[in-house]
């Protein structure tokens, strides 16, 4: 549960560093800068399981699909996205994939969630309209990576070899979105670029596989909801953004779904 509450913790926060790498850099480029920086430091980890596992069947094909949805299809729904709203807003929106993730796995993979889960994940939705592109394909490749997660790949693997065949695949969509290709590079910039691609690419994605990996895929889609509450937080300590009545509203139900969830016994 842990993994999952760090990775919740590092996603929410991607926002406030997305902002900072705004200043000197268009987002699509930021998106592939993190990607690129992730991918660099998983390399030796790529090699090491091709030089051992040779022989053995991967899925390529599937990891690949699932890589270009976790990484560059997301991030670049979000991150435009984030051009024209403020950071707390657009962390706010995301308490919409608990619902998405609840939705997804009822129309499309049979799986029944209890009324309790409907419940809360119908809480969260409240007051997370936008970005619901991304929402959805947040809910896709949680529950395509659970299959994935249950077979020989370990979360460490997965996510290197997600992560770079996604990088690959996406690398056309996010040249092609590129509108200003100079670069201006700052401290702050910097900073942000290292955050978004070690904390929020790297060990953000590992720590979530892994807590995936032994999480329920209903229960681990409510820990998502916890994205908003640390987004909103930091954007209001760092970035100096307010939020309005209505937004407060909605941030407290994202807050009261995911804290039941919590505590809430197994059985349920």
């Amino acid at each position: 549960m842990i993994y999952l509450l760090l990775a919740s913790f590092l996603w929410g926060t991607s926002f406030i560093a997305g902002k900072f790498a705004y200043e000197t850099l268009d987002p699509a480029l930021v998106v592939l800068f993190r990607l690129i920086i992730a991918g660099g430091i998983l390399f030796p980890i790529t090699l090491r399981f091709i030089k051992e596992n040779s022989q053995s069947k991967v899925n390529w094909r599937k990891i690949a699909l699932l890589g270009f949805l976790t990484y560059p299809a997301t991030f670049l729904l979000q991150f435009i996205g984030l051009q024209y709203t403020s950071a707390s807003s657009a962390a706010t929106m995301i308490g919409i994939e608990p619902l998405m993730v609840i939705l997804v796995g009822q129309f499309f993979f049979k799986e029944q969630a209890s009324l309790t889960i409907w419940l809360l994940g119908t809480i969260a939705f409240i007051g997370c309209l936008l970005v619901l592109a991304s929402t959805i394909v947040v809910a896709l490749w949680l529950r395509l990576s659970k299959s994935v997660l249950g077979g020989n790949l370990n979360p460490k693997v997965y996510t290197a070899l997600s992560l770079q065949l996604g990088t690959l695949i996406g690398l056309p969509f996010m040249l092609l979105l590129v509108k200003d290709w100079n670069i201006n590079f700052s401290y702050s910039s910097i900073i942000a670029l290292l955050y978004l691609g070690i904390g929020c690419s790297l060990f953000a994605n590992w720590t979530w596989n892994k807590g995936l990996s032994e999480t329920e895929t209903n229960k681990s889609g409510i820990f998502l909801a916890l994205e908003p509450v640390f987004g909103v937080l930091f954007s209001i300590i760092l970035l100096n953004d307010s939020l309005s009545f209505t937004s407060w509203v909605g941030v407290a139900s994202v807050i009261l779904s995911a804290t039941v969830c919590l505590v809430l016994p197994k059985k349920n």
